[in-house]
């Protein structure tokens, strides 16, 4: 019987994998291989400005523990769009299956975007809430509350970082959610900034690159910065959620990917993270990936596997055995 049911799910994903690459180019291939991998879809975890602010439970493809771990993602974007299926793009889609191999849980989440309305630190504030979200109802699907760990990828490095860093009781959100933990053990850093006023040089940006990012500053801090006369109170305000304001000897271990070619995020900023960590003595791991684009896309078959590997195993040193 077992060899039968062995049978069945080795069919089973190899059908899944075959329609995924014989579908037509105008449909979504990412989004129905995120779809394939989801267990429980579009949970509420609360409403926030009238938006329903969902969450995705993908289960482990192999069961390892009497109670399951898990680690939660948080998207990219430039904080100001996205999709929880962003989990499985890119490199993601090898780790998403490596950590669900692992016999780990992904829980992806939805948040609000910045715009001329929503500002910093509404995004913290939700991703903080969809964990004390999962910490009141992780008996209902069998969750361990004691090995929870967070990552994200590009800007969700960013916010994973800066959750994953400041203290439980900090971006206080839904009222009904205050009293559970948003505490996790670990962090990974999938070629995430860590430093907003490093990641554009306004000194060499023509004027039309000027006004974007005023527009940007704006949406993100609300209308409170000029681009043309930042003062050094100004710069206060750009660091006040970077991931490194939160550094401590209290910070929780973290993994750091990053390949050396991101044209996208420079490596500089993940190279700054790593001196705020040595300072304080903080456990991490750093992996420099050569010839490794934005996304490690570039990279070989078995560089990814490596990637994968990282990963995993960082998340297994850091289990906690009940």
């Amino acid at each position: 019987m077992k060899k039968i049911i062995i049978s069945i799910a080795v069919i089973a994903a190899m059908t899944i994998a075959i329609f995924i690459f014989l579908i037509q180019p105008n449909i979504d291939r990412n989004l129905i291989l995120y779809k394939s991998l989801i267990t429980y879809e579009d949970i509420t975890y609360k409403t926030a400005d009238g938006q329903r602010l969902t969450l995705d439970i993908l289960m482990p493809t192999e069961y390892k523990h009497d109670t399951t771990p898990a680690i939660f993602y948080v998207h990219g974007g430039s904080f100001t769009e996205g999709e929880k299926s962003w989990l499985t793009l890119d490199i993601g889609e090898q780790v998403t299956q490596a950590i669900l191999d692992a016999g780990y849980a992904i829980i992806t989440m939805d948040y609000r975007y910045l715009d001329e309305d929503t500002h910093f630190p509404s995004n913290l504030i939700d991703i903080k809430d969809s964990i004390r979200y999962i910490n009141s109802v992780a008996e209902d699907y069998n969750l361990d509350t004691s090995n929870f760990g967070i990552f994200g990828s590009n800007a969700g490095a960013y916010l994973a970082l800066t959750v994953g860093y400041s203290p439980s009781a900090l971006f206080l959100g839904d009222y009904d959610l205050r009293s559970y933990s948003a505490e996790v053990n670990y962090v990974v850093d999938l070629y995430g900034m860590t430093k907003m006023s490093e990641i554009k040089d306004i000194t060499s940006m023509t004027a039309d690159e000027l006004a974007t990012t005023q527009i940007e500053l704006d949406h993100f801090f609300g209308e409170g910065l000029d681009i043309y006369n930042l003062t050094e109170t100004d710069y206060e305000t750009l660091g006040a959620y970077d991931p490194m304001m939160y550094v401590s000897i209290d910070t929780i271990p973290t993994l750091i990917i990053h390949g050396v070619l991101d044209e996208v995020v420079d490596i500089h900023q993940s190279e700054l993270l790593e001196t705020k960590l040595l300072e304080y003595s903080i456990e991490y791991q750093f992996y420099k990936i050569l010839g490794g684009n934005n996304g490690l896309t570039s990279i070989t078959d078995n560089e990814k596997a490596n990637v994968c590997s990282y990963v995993v195993s960082f998340m297994n040193n850091h289990y906690v055995a009940s």
